[in-house]
């Protein structure tokens, strides 16, 4: 009888111990110094984390600072460094990129000044064993003669994070075709190779153009060519410092329309969604969002459109609208990539009977989808997330969602019921989510916080993720472990 107790109780502790807990703690409370601070979490390791911050979308052209901040395994304030991003004339830079490598973090920021004739793109370096930032350099410059016709920057960071391209169109010159400059670096700021290119395309005062590079410094530009009519269709154009190779990217029953450049076991893929063209014409400034009608995934290396599916009968599409790629996750021979609808709109805020000059700004995240592919590109199945919410001005923090693959299963961090959730996809191995309750004021109640989504951070080769959490005007660190 003892032995067959003892055979139980062994067998009930081998089943628990697979029974996943996933375990939050978190810090003592802080405010933001601005409703306009935005924050993200930097290098976090088993020992603590640092928090980067900054003023989102803000208009001053005199100082724009980053703050960044150690925080140790106990979540508590360590050292701190702010530093100003570079001027050009009067006009402080606007940040564009952040790329965190090898225990650094390289700003990439862009300014234009009209006395100095110049728009230019500037890289500083933060360094987190010295805690300190460089000099200003240079990556990139071209000459303007008015804030009107300036021209653009776009940056792309390849997928092994080992180098970067700027890319510029010129600034609209009538009669003329399309002038691009790019300029690729590696991750210590040397120049590897720079093009100035004339395309066959006019010259125009904006484009639809989404950049991307390959690990093997290969620059891709998706071009988009009449992008409001039902005529819309796309050119591929590969850059290599010499030269430009223009392809025809979508035919008919596909044009492309948000993706991602992914490496699938060394090979450069593109991944997104696309409109058949049949069912209505992409309309310009859309409130229901434009037509996706499926996803698609297209090898770059043999220049093939591999994989094409449109949505299922199964799956209820009415809403898979204006789909921007929020990540995809390449584990063994699945690809699984996630697809939210976004929509940005503003208006001029109200107030009483009149109308002030401020603004409001109105942001819809969702409806949602897990696209499941092969590598071979055969859809292996279409899941649907979450259902479409609307925030306002500084709520946009609590949209969207993040997604980490971890006990070999996907999981994702939302505020689907208007708390944290945390999903799981693709394994039996659920887990239990033991959510962070907080007493966020002297009332004495427990509530369960917000997750600000994009602050989402694992620790690699550990049982550890960090995230930020608000509830009113109060938010916490959090560290999960399992």
């Amino acid at each position: 009888m003892k032995k067959i107790i003892l055979s139980l109780i062994t067998c009930l502790t081998i089943g628990f111990g697979f029974a996943q807990v996933f375990n939050t703690e978190h810090s003592t409370h802080f405010k933001k110094e601005s409703e306009k601070d935005t924050y993200k979490i930097v290098f976090p390791s088993a020992y603590g984390f640092t928090t980067l911050h900054h003023l989102d979308n803000v208009m001053m052209d005199n100082t724009k600072a980053m703050v960044l901040t150690k925080y140790d395994q106990d979540m508590k304030a360590g050292e701190s460094l702010t530093f100003n991003l570079p001027k050009l004339g009067l006009r402080a830079a606007d940040l564009q990129e952040v790329i965190e490598v090898d225990g650094k973090l390289i700003f990439l920021s862009k300014v234009m000044d009209k006395k100095s004739a110049k728009h230019q793109v500037n890289a500083q370096v933060f360094s987190e064993k010295g805690n300190s930032v460089s000099d200003n350099k240079v990556l990139s410059s071209f000459p303007i003669q008015k804030y009107s016709k300036s021209g653009f920057y776009k940056i792309a960071i390849s997928p092994d994070k080992t180098k970067f391209a700027i890319v510029a169109n010129m600034p609209f010159v009538k009669k003329t075709k399309e002038k691009v400059m790019i300029w690729v670096y590696d991750m210590e700021l040397n120049l590897l190779w720079e093009q100035t290119k004339t395309l066959t395309f006019d010259s125009r005062k904006s484009y639809r153009e989404a950049v991307f590079l390959q690990n093997s410094g290969l620059v891709v530009m998706n071009k988009t060519v009449d992008a409001f009519k039902k005529s819309r269709n796309n050119k591929l154009l590969t850059f290599n410092g010499k030269s430009v190779e223009t392809l025809d990217f979508s035919s008919e029953g596909f044009i492309p329309m948000e993706m991602e450049l992914i490496d699938v076991n060394g090979q450069s893929m593109l991944t997104g969604f696309f409109w058949n063209g049949k069912k209505s014409v992409v309309k310009i400034n859309s409130k229901e969002g434009n037509n996706n009608d499926g996803a698609f995934l297209y090898n770059l290396g043999t220049n093939n459109l591999i994989g094409i599916h449109e949505w299922s009968d199964t799956l209820n599409a009415k809403d898979l609208k204006s789909l921007q790629v929020v990540d995809v996750k390449v584990k063994g021979d699945d690809i699984f990539m996630i697809g939210e609808k976004y929509l940005y709109d503003s208006e001029f805020r109200k107030t009483g009977n009149t109308t002030s000059t401020d603004l409001d700004y109105f942001y819809t995240y969702g409806s949602s989808v897990i696209v499941n592919f092969d590598t071979k590109g055969t859809l292996k199945s279409f899941t649907p997330l979450f259902k479409s919410e609307k925030l306002k001005n500084q709520a946009k923090e609590k949209g969207s969602l993040s997604t980490l693959f971890l006990e070999n299963g996907l999981r994702v961090f939302s505020n689907n019921d208007r708390h944290i959730t945390f999903s799981t996809f693709f394994t039996d191995n659920k887990g239990t989510f033991n959510r962070p309750s907080v007493i966020p004021y002297q009332s004495g109640t427990s509530t369960i916080p917000f997750v600000i989504t994009k602050t989402v951070r694992e620790v690699k080769d550990y049982a550890m993720v960090y995230y930020i959490t608000n509830y009113g005007d109060r938010y916490w660190f959090n560290k999960m472990t399992w």
